[in-house]
């Protein structure tokens, strides 16, 4: 091509691509026929003059989402390569979960957020999001400055919504003390809120091998008879069997959206990553309880050979 035609097959590009004329107008525009407007722009990828490049975000890879969502059914999953030390994987999985919110919360949506140490990365990472109500879905786990107030109070400071967090443990000695909890006004308030949620993210908490706040904050005796029952995993409370079946034995202790609730949510994305929530994870997805799932490219590697 030479050099009249390489300037005439750029301005055709400027024109089509930067300025998304359609190739009627620049036909018009430059006196060709449209025939010569699309030969222009095919040359002008041969030639280099144009390139077009596909970015994902933060080391998602397009493959291996597109196939762990469709072998799960998912409605959406993104596979993320990440680094091997947990600190910075929790760190680039809640950059990318906080790209996906900003993308898909909306003004009409109604945010339930629950607990999880990747969760904890999402505020940081998250630069915009739809003016939305934002409930805490779990009372509190974890230290102060790491529990699931926090994290409501960051979200909704970013995206300018009204909070409604949850004063309350995460689950009590007794179903008495439950009672009590549920009945007062700002914990009841959250509790009628989850009846309106749209959009929840939520953790993935492991019990074999065990990685869950919950886990750790029973008595040594009551998780030992809990995993005699099968227990694999939990989310929001709820625990789950290798199968995804729900298992009783702390829904009246937990202060928390329960399961028939959680399952009426239209999208509930789970994030998390590590070699410890592999099971977790899959039993999560086996249960329905989630619709999405961010999660590391080794963990959606090895989900796909168990599943």
């Amino acid at each position: 091509m030479g050099p009249e035609r390489q300037m005439l097959a750029a301005l055709v590009a400027t024109k089509h691509y930067f300025e998304k004329q359609t190739k009627s107008q620049i036909a018009d525009e430059l006196a060709l026929s449209r025939f010569q407007v699309a030969r222009l722009l095919d040359a002008a990828h041969a030639e280099g003059i144009v390139r077009i490049t596909v970015e994902l975000p933060s080391g998602v890879d397009a493959d291996l989402s597109d196939r762990l969502r469709r072998h799960f059914g998912l409605e959406r999953a993104l596979a993320v390569v990440t680094a091997d030390d947990p600190s910075t994987r929790r760190r680039q999985l809640g950059q990318v979960a906080a790209d996906l919110l900003a993308d898909v919360v909306t003004e009409d949506d109604c945010l339930g957020v629950a607990w999880g140490r990747t969760l904890g990365s999402i505020p940081a990472a998250l630069t915009r999001l739809a003016t939305c109500p934002v409930v805490q879905l779990t009372g509190v786990a974890g230290s102060v400055s790491e529990n699931t107030v926090e994290l409501v109070r960051q979200v909704s400071a970013v995206n300018g919504g009204p909070a409604t967090p949850i004063y309350a443990p995460f689950v009590v000695a007794d179903t008495a003390t439950a009672r009590g909890l549920r009945s007062q006004s700002g914990i009841a308030r959250a509790l009628e809120l989850h009846r309106t949620v749209t959009r929840a993210v939520v953790g993935v908490g492991s019990w074999d091998p065990p990685d869950s706040k919950m886990h750790d904050s029973l008595p040594v005796e009551e998780r030992r008879a809990l995993l005699a029952k099968g227990v694999q995993a939990e989310v929001c409370g709820t625990l789950l069997n290798a199968q995804g079946g729900v298992v009783g034995g702390l829904e009246d202790r937990c202060i928390a959206i329960p399961a028939e609730l959680l399952r009426k949510v239209p999208e509930v994305i789970a994030v998390g990553g590590g070699a410890t929530k592999i099971k977790a994870m899959l039993a999560a997805i086996r249960s329905g309880l989630i619709h999405g799932l961010v999660t590391d490219a080794t963990a959606a590697e090895e989900l796909l050979s168990l599943g």
